[in-house]
C-alpha cells in the first residue's frame, strides 16, 4: 500500500511539472503564422528621438544541417522594402530553452541558447538574445515574474536582463505573446515594443501602416548621429545633416584602420540623410564610421553582435 501511493504521488509530481513547463512555453509563441509588429524608439541627446518599425512572421519548419528542425523567422521593415532577413530558432520544450541557428565553428551544433522559458525569480542562465551564448561570460538573469494586462488581455511578464554586452539589456516576455519589449543604453538608448500581433489566429492591438518622421528642421551646421540601433545585426541606420551642398563621403572603417566599406560616394545637397548599413558579412566587433564633406570629418564607433 505505501508503495502505491509513493507511486501515485510521484506519477503525479510528473504531471504536474509536465503541466506548468508546458503552460512556460507559451511565453514565446513560435506557431506557423503567428505575425508580430514591433516600433523601436531611439534617442541621443540632445538630438530629437528617431523611430523605426519592423515585422516578424513565422514562416514554417525547417531541418538545418545539424539535423534539427528550428522554424523560420521572416524579418522585414515596415513600410516595407526590399530587405529580408531570416533567423532559425527552435525551443525544447524539455528544458524550455530556445536555440538560434547560426553556422559558426565555436559553436555546439551550429546553434546557441537565447532564452530560458523556465526561468523563475533570481535564476542565471547561459544564455544571450544579443550575442554567442558560448562564451562564459554571456549570462541573463530573470529579474521578475508578474501580472500584467496585454492588449486587454490578462496575462504574467517574465522580465530579463541580457548582459551580453555593457551596461545590458532588459527585455520582456508575456504569456501568450512572446517578446513585448526590449530597452537599453550604450552609445544611444532605444526601446522597442511589440504594438499589433496576430496569434494563432487572434489578432491584438493596431497594425503600423506608416512612421510619422519630423524632417522639417535642418539644421545649419555639420551633424553625425549616432547609429541606430546600436548594438546591432545585421543592420543599422546612420543619420547625418549636410549644411551646404558639397561632395560628401561615409565610409566604414575596422579598428586596424583599414576601409571596410564606402557607403557614400557623391555630391549632395544640404539636408538630412539616412544611410542603411548592412554587416551581414562582418563578424562581431567595433567599427568605425566617418563622415567626410569638404573640411568637415568626423567619426563615431558602433558595434555588431552576433
Amino acid at each position: 500500500m505505501i508503495r502505491l501511493i509513493l507511486l501515485i504521488g510521484f506519477i503525479s509530481s510528473i504531471y504536474s511539472q509536465d503541466s506548468l513547463s508546458s503552460e512556460d512555453l507559451k511565453y514565446y509563441p513560435l506557431g506557423t503564422g503567428n505575425y508580430f509588429e514591433y516600433l523601436s524608439i531611439y534617442s541621443e541627446m540632445p538630438y530629437p528621438p528617431d523611430s523605426s518599425a519592423n515585422s516578424i512572421t513565422v514562416l514554417g519548419d525547417t531541418t538545418l544541417s545539424n539535423g534539427k528542425k528550428y522554424k523560420i523567422l521572416l524579418n522585414k521593415r515596415i513600410p516595407e522594402d526590399s530587405y529580408r532577413g531570416y533567423t532559425f530558432e527552435r525551443i525544447d520544450s524539455t528544458n524550455g530553452s530556445v536555440y538560434r541557428y547560426k553556422e559558426d565553428e565555436s559553436l555546439n551544433d551550429n546553434e546557441f541558447k537565447i532564452d530560458s522559458l523556465f526561468a523563475q525569480t533570481g535564476d542565471t542562465i547561459r544564455c544571450s538574445r544579443e550575442g554567442f551564448s558560448s562564451y562564459d561570460y554571456f549570462e541573463t538573469i530573470c529579474l521578475s515574474t508578474y501580472a500584467d494586462t496585454i492588449f486587454g488581455v490578462p496575462t504574467t511578464v517574465k522580465e530579463y536582463f541580457d548582459q551580453s554586452f555593457i551596461p545590458g539589456m532588459n527585455y520582456k516576455l508575456a504569456y501568450g505573446f512572446g517578446l513585448i519589449e526590449k530597452y537599453g543604453c550604450e552609445f544611444s538608448c532605444g526601446a522597442t515594443s511589440l504594438v499589433y500581433a496576430e496569434i494563432d489566429g487572434q489578432a491584438y492591438g493596431k497594425t503600423i501602416t506608416y512612421i510619422e518622421k519630423d524632417d522639417s528642421e535642418i539644421s545649419n551646421e555639420y551633424l553625425l548621429y549616432q547609429n541606430y540601433p546600436n548594438p546591432f545585426n545585421p543592420a543599422t541606420t546612420i543619420v547625418y545633416n549636410i549644411p551646404y551642398s558639397n561632395h560628401v563621403t561615409l565610409e566604414v572603417y575596422n579598428i586596424l584602420g583599414q576601409r571596410i566599406k564606402k557607403l557614400v560616394d557623391e555630391f549632395q545637397h544640404e539636408g538630412n540623410y539616412k544611410i542603411t548599413f548592412d554587416a551581414s558579412e562582418l563578424p562581431t566587433g567595433v567599427y568605425i564610421y566617418r563622415l567626410k564633406s569638404g573640411s568637415y570629418i568626423e567619426s563615431k564607433k558602433m558595434l555588431i553582435l552576433k
